[in-house]
């Protein structure tokens, strides 16, 4: 299952791996903090697409549509297919900074990856 929280939402111990979502960096502090297991920038929007985002509350959808084509051409892809099939048998948690519980770039990445989800091959719980 994938979890969406906020920087500033509680740790639940269901949260599973914590992983953060943004293009901008955390202090060590922060991260222990947040219980961040792992930076993901490589999968982040691009930075001048989120300050565009921030300039432009209502313009959600433009966002998730650039940034789901920044995702279909990353070079990450494989990583993106492995936390979607991951996903299925694993608690996976989002952690973002965005001001906006619904539209934001863990929901928008939640989206992504869930559209990954029917190509994971699983047997047994497993790929």
């Amino acid at each position: 299952m994938i979890k969406i929280k906020h920087l500033c939402d509680a740790v639940e111990a269901d949260d599973g791996r914590r992983l953060w979502v943004e293009p901008v960096g955390l202090t060590v502090d922060m991260r222990e903090w947040c219980r961040i297991d792992a930076l993901l920038p490589g999968i982040a929007p691009p930075g001048k697409l989120t300050e565009w985002l921030e300039k432009h509350r209502d313009g959600y959808e433009y966002f998730r549509g650039e940034y789901h084509n920044h995702l279909t051409h990353a070079a990450l892809r494989p990583l993106l297919m492995e936390l979607a099939c991951d996903a299925l048998t694993e608690n996976i948690t989002l952690v973002h900074q965005g001001d906006n519980p619904e539209e934001n770039t863990g929901t928008a990445l939640y989206e992504f990856l869930t559209e990954l989800q029917p190509y994971c091959r699983t047997r047994k719980g497993k790929r």
